[in-house]
């Protein structure tokens, strides 16, 4: 009897302790979709894209930065091409920081989101191994990247 309780209280033990994990794992992630969609939604000029970029399901969202099918969770985040630049121009624990305390602080917020868009327009600006410019890419209403 005694052995079975303790195959019970080391189960649950287990079971609670891969829940946490599974928790923590998932809030890590960034929320920089909402904040890309956002910043594009916002300007005119990058209409066709905002209309492509919300047909997208979450998993395809995250081929603007990422390459398709690939673990986000290897080295360099699988980055392609334009992740890579973005993540060149972006202040990610500024980014982070400024998220989390922007639940509760207008001003971090706003400091979020203006953190995010000038990476994007930094980012905009630069070009890609075919010579086009990531802007002229996304103005057109295609994902920036390339694998």
């Amino acid at each position: 009897m005694k052995t079975f309780v303790r195959v019970c209280f080391f189960l649950v033990l287990f079971s609670l302790t891969l829940t946490v994990a599974c928790v923590i794992t998932a809030s890590a992630l960034p929320p920089l979709p909402k904040y890309v969609e956002e910043y594009y939604n916002a300007h005119p000029q990058y209409a066709k894209y905002s209309e492509m970029y919300k047909r997208l399901d979450m998993e395809h969202q995250c081929d603007a930065c990422h390459r398709p099918g690939v673990d986000k969770k290897t080295k360099g985040h699988a980055l392609n091409d334009y992740g890579q630049a973005v993540a060149k121009n972006f202040k990610h624990r500024d980014f982070n920081k400024a998220d989390k305390l922007g639940k509760d602080n207008a001003e971090e917020a706003a400091k979020a989101k203006k953190l995010i868009a000038d990476a994007l327009e930094k980012t905009d600006s630069e070009k890609n191994a075919a010579g086009q410019t990531f802007g002229e890419l996304i103005k057109a209403g295609q994902l920036p990247g390339k694998n």
